[in-house]
């Protein structure tokens, strides 16, 4: 097939593109916001640049209003995130992540998981769902 990106609509390119690499793991980023809101948001735009240093890549587009997403300024904000890479177990709770959330919402608490201490991090991870123990995939 013969994709001109130009006669697209940006939802069409995102589809047409995630559609062509597979398999494609899913990063799923955890921040938190000056407040102290916690923010778990999948990017299945990610991959690994470098390993020395090590570096990877995932890419926060805009909303759906054009403005900057709330992982990409609580980066900003704090210098600090967490990448897991998300499971087939986690599957549900990934995508109830992925609504536009105001940044006031926990998304930990509005997908019923239950953060984990990170290793020299602020930002959880989502290893744990409430009530079990799971781990990286």
């Amino acid at each position: 097939m013969d994709y001109a990106a130009s006669d697209l609509t940006p939802r069409e390119r995102y589809k047409v593109l995630t559609s062509f690499i597979l398999p494609r793991p899913i990063a799923w980023v955890t921040s938190v916001g000056p407040t102290g809101i916690v923010n778990a948001a999948p990017f299945s735009f990610f991959t690994a640049i470098s390993a020395n240093p090590p570096v990877i890549c995932f890419s926060p587009m805009r909303n759906s209003r054009g403005a900057t997403k709330d992982t990409l300024r609580n980066i900003q904000a704090t210098g600090e995130f967490v990448v897991n890479i998300v499971s087939e177990d986690f599957a549900a709770q990934m995508n109830i992540c992925s609504a536009e959330f105001p940044p006031e919402v926990d998304e930990f608490a509005a997908s019923g998981l239950t953060p984990s201490s990170a290793a020299n991090r602020n930002p959880p991870d989502s290893r744990q769902r409430r009530g079990t123990q799971s781990s990286r995939a």
